[in-house]
């Protein structure tokens, strides 16, 4: 359950403090999921943090990880260390981004990690160009 929340509030850009303030909980209640201090958060509690998040307490329950952090940060260190090659996939995913967020509100380092996100997953494919399928997935979850 924290490593959902934790994931989501990323993707979000969302404080802990303000998760807690807009789902209407006690000050600690998200930070003691969070830390582990609180293993079995009551529904109430699980309900209103999802409505925040924009999901449903079955996501927040989910065991598999919406990113697999660890592995994921591997390969990103790997990606950002490799020469640029593909200024042109940059481009279209930065235009790709300003489409969309020019009819929903993002702050900047949602719009970044957006970039970074779908850059790095569509230097995977093959051809190289953004992949339209995560991309959408990927800017719902940053904007729910």
């Amino acid at each position: 359950i924290a490593k959902q929340i934790s994931t989501r509030m990323k993707a979000k850009d969302i404080s802990v403090r303000i998760l807690e303030k807009e789902a209407g909980l006690k000050s600690h209640a998200v930070q003691n999921i969070l830390r582990g201090n609180s293993k079995k958060p009551s529904a109430e509690i699980l309900q209103a943090v999802a409505d925040v998040l924009g999901c449903t307490v079955k996501d927040l329950l989910n065991k598999e990880e919406i990113f697999q952090e660890d592995e994921a940060s591997e390969l990103t260190q790997g990606f950002l260390s490799n020469t640029y090659d593909h200024p042109a996939l940059l481009l279209e995913t930065v235009q790709w981004i300003n489409e969309r967020a020019a009819h929903n509100k993002l702050t900047v380092k949602q719009a970044l990690t957006c970039v970074e996100e779908i850059y790095l997953h569509s230097l995977q494919r093959d051809p190289i160009k953004v992949d339209q399928a995560f991309a959408e997935w990927f800017f719902e979850l940053i904007i729910d």
